[in-house]
């Protein structure tokens, strides 16, 4: 068994260790990057070279020497785009120090929040264990459950012979003739035909024993209805008593301090939604800026861009084509040995962009898996699923599937279903299905574990849902947690 603080410590982990080779596949990329530019400087260097061979050799021609201001434009982007990285990067370690004190504050927040609820679970507890102890409350109780007996037998009665008449009822329906005279409601007061129909539709009824076949018809009718009714005439009476149970309930509840206690919660736990929100803000911006930082990384930035066009744009001048193709004209060795460097710089060029490209894709899926556990993170807090009494039954596989949720081997979606299925709940103190907790119309026990006031309908519709029991796109189903319909 693993708490859900621990399990949060290590989503936070993962993140960690996720940032740390999204960090290193950057420093490879600039890395070639660096390189790549530094060919394209030498190759204009060496173009230059070409060019003082031609001046020495042939004719004098200051067109095929590549200046020398190219070099220092190249030069004058890229501090710029030093100083605007570095501008980056201060915000970003500003952003990271900010989100470390709020990660602080949360932690703190958090203690708090459980402090308080240990402190209302337990006085609900004590309250519940006094109700225990009043004949008058247990009588209601006892009064309650037994009509809510009833109640559900009744429903079960009226519902059983609903699906009899949807069953039987199919054999009179498909009789033409029999539906066709009790459409006409013949044998009834409102039957109104003249002499010659009359005489047919008694023919008819004759054929078709028709007098005996509609007792039975309507018998088959009128049963699911009486006893609807008298599951209504039920219902409404264990509607009055849970009501009577539960404003027993509410009102021990506020004479022992309970409804100050969950005020006091409900602030706790404002405050610490603050910070959440903070958080969310605060890594947004985060993220946004380490995308920056990642164009950077990655040469993708206005700066780094501007300068391989500048300089891809000096590499295509005809004149240095030209001067390049001379070369080989010429007798001199040092033109031959010039000409196989310029050869050498292109494959290496080659062999840069091609390294370059993929780290620029294993970057990218780093990134997307790093998002994608962010948001796990803060749906992870969101849920609560790091409070108190939350605990996950299989470190091991929860550890595993986060593993290869990092490496990419499963999806975000498949991780948050094992969280699902290995969540469980243990009990404290109070019990939610206490009194009118367990008639599976909402709780007002247990607000210190969790669990929200029900506002369900008086039957089960749109009840109180405990955890591990089913129900929202975040809740999914596991084995743990409490069960309504128990008494004490």
């Amino acid at each position: 068994m693993i708490s859900g603080r621990q399990t949060l410590s290590s989503i936070d982990s993962s993140l960690e260790e996720l940032r740390s080779r999204i960090a290193e596949t950057a420093q490879l990329i600039e890395e070639r990057n660096d390189r790549l530019l530094a060919l394209q400087q030498d190759e204009l260097g060496l173009y230059r070279e070409l060019g003082r061979l031609r001046v020495e050799h042939l004719v004098y021609d200051p067109g095929t020497i590549v200046a020398d201001d190219a070099e220092q434009t190249v030069e004058k982007m890229l501090e710029q785009r030093q100083g605007e990285l570095e501008r980056i990067q201060r915000d970003v370690e500003t952003l990271i120090q900010h989100r470390h004190s709020l990660d602080l504050q949360r932690d703190a927040q958090a203690s708090q929040v459980a402090a308080v609820a240990e402190q209302l679970d337990v006085a609900e507890k004590k309250t519940q264990d006094r109700l225990q102890q009043q004949a008058e409350y247990l009588q209601q109780l006892e009064l309650t459950q037994d009509i809510e007996r009833t109640l559900k037998h009744a429903q079960d009665k009226a519902q059983q012979r609903e699906q009899e008449l949807e069953s039987k009822g199919q054999s009179y329906k498909k009789d033409p003739l029999f539906m066709y005279l009790w459409n006409r409601k013949y044998r009834t007061t409102e039957y109104q035909a003249g002499g010659l129909t009359r005489w047919l539709d008694s023919k008819v009824a004759g054929l078709i024993k028709y007098s005996l076949a509609r007792v039975n018809y309507s018998k088959l009718q009128e049963i699911p209805l009486r006893l609807r009714e008298h599951a209504s005439q039920i219902e409404k009476k264990a509607h009055e008593a849970f009501s009577v149970l539960k404003a027993m309930d509410e009102k021990a509840r506020e004479e022992d301090g309970i409804l100050v206690l969950e005020d006091s919660l409900k602030k706790e736990e404002t405050a610490l939604g603050t910070i959440d929100k903070e958080l969310e803000q605060t890594l947004a911006k985060l993220q946004e800026l380490e995308q920056v930082q990642a164009d950077f990384s990655a040469g993708k930035d206005p700066y780094f861009l501007q300068a391989v066009d500048f300089l891809s744009t000096e590499l295509r001048r005809d004149d240095l084509v030209e001067l390049r193709r001379q070369a080989f004209d010429t007798p001199f060795p040092e033109d031959d040995v010039i000409v196989s460097r310029l050869y050498d710089i292109e494959a290496s060029n080659r062999e840069l962009e091609a390294g370059i490209r993929e780290l620029r894709k294993e970057s990218e899926l780093l990134r997307q898996r790093l998002q994608e556990i962010e948001s796990l993170r803060i749906q992870f807090k969101k849920q609560r699923y790091d409070s108190i009494g939350t605990d996950f039954s299989d470190p091991g596989l929860i550890a595993t599937v986060l593993g290869n949720l990092v490496n990419g081997a499963v999806t975000s979606d498949a991780f948050w279903r094992i969280i699902q299925q290995q969540r469980r709940f243990h009990r404290h103190h109070a019990d939610p299905g206490f009194g009118s907790g367990g008639f599976g119309r909402g709780t007002i026990w247990g607000s210190g574990m969790g669990f929200p006031r029900g506002n369900g309908g008086i039957f089960g519709g749109g009840g109180f849902s405990f955890p591990g029991s089913g129900g929202g796109s975040l809740g999914g189903s596991s084995g743990g947690g409490f069960r309504t319909g128990g008494g004490f």
